[in-house]
């Protein structure tokens, strides 16, 4: 056993609360202990792995060190973006972006599938592409005036998919003429560098549209500094957030049960006030989201994959 001076070195820091969780952590516990210590058993120690989503591909909050407000996600508001193929993605982005440079169909295929290869397995994050799906932003510079790419560029797109895939139905930009010269980019949060990226080439990306529901704002944001150390993801703002409504209309935009798309990667007019996306029986809009500090079941801020 050693000297006296020995056994209180190993002994060293283990309290009685140390001590009671260290049997409590045996299998039998007290009886489990006694079966080690007669040597009848034998401990083996198992690395725990603390996924940063679950097996739904959401989040956890616990894992990722959360002190903002969250709450549970309620997956009656849910959606499920469809396995749609790489060359009807490309059509439809192409598409609704006329004129403007969307990544060939082939390197569309080749940097998605890298991209998946590359985190698929990955011990942390994998669970990203349970809710996952491919997309291609278009090339386009939101780094001057962001909100003018999104009045003149990203919103027209997103109203003609919307009129196109529900011709009877209305789409509303209820920030008409309040968006040029107000949006900022929240830092810290992966967005300004896919702007950037964005303002050299059309960027193949995956994107998540509800990992972080029941995540405030401020919660959202806090994430990022856990998952951005653990891959190339950005949280989103109105330039993915919009693209990816243009690539999956029919299930993003498809009635009230469908989450709010929160671009929580950007503040528009001040700190306090961010920008969503959000579906109604009737039609689907653009506007403010709500309070930066309150969790809200219903709505999430998409993350986006891309390098």
């Amino acid at each position: 056993m050693g000297d006296v001076r020995e056994v209180l070195e190993k002994l060293q820091d283990l309290d009685a609360g140390k001590l009671l969780a260290l049997v409590d952590a045996f299998p039998g516990q007290r009886a489990g202990l006694d079966a080690v210590l007669r040597g009848e058993e034998r401990i083996i120690l198992e690395k725990i792995i603390r996924k940063l989503l679950d097996k739904s591909g959401r989040c956890i909050p616990a894992h990722l060190g959360i002190t903002a407000s969250v709450c549970d996600e309620n997956r009656g508001f849910h959606v499920e973006l469809p396995k749609l193929s790489y060359a009807e993605i490309r059509e439809r982005t192409a598409g609704f972006f006329p004129g403007t440079e969307v990544a060939s169909a082939n390197k569309f295929v080749d940097v998605a599938e890298v991209l998946r290869a590359k985190y698929d397995s990955h011990e942390l994050v994998g669970n990203f592409f349970q809710r996952a799906r491919p997309i291609v932003l278009p090339k386009c510079d939101a780094r001057e005036n962001y909100g003018s790419l999104m009045q003149n560029f990203i919103l027209p797109a997103v109203e003609r998919a919307y009129k196109d895939q529900f011709p009877k139905r209305k789409f509303t930009n209820y920030r008409k003429g309040e968006l040029d010269g107000k949006i900022a980019i929240i830092s810290d949060t992966g967005h300004e560098e896919l702007v950037s990226l964005m303002a050299e080439e059309s960027v193949v990306a995956w994107y998540s549209p509800n990992p972080l529901q029941g995540f405030s704002i401020f919660a959202q944001r806090e994430a990022m500094k856990i998952l951005m150390r653990h891959g190339g993801f950005a949280l989103a703002g109105g330039v993915d957030t919009g693209t990816a409504v243009v690539a999956y209309t029919e299930t993003m935009a498809r009635d009230f049960k469908t989450p709010a798309y929160i671009c929580s990667a950007l503040s528009w007019r001040s700190a306090d006030d961010s920008l969503c996306f959000g579906a109604g029986g009737g039609g689907f809009g653009f506007g403010g989201a709500a309070g930066l500090a309150d969790a809200y079941y219903d709505g999430s801020g998409g993350l986006v994959l891309f390098r």
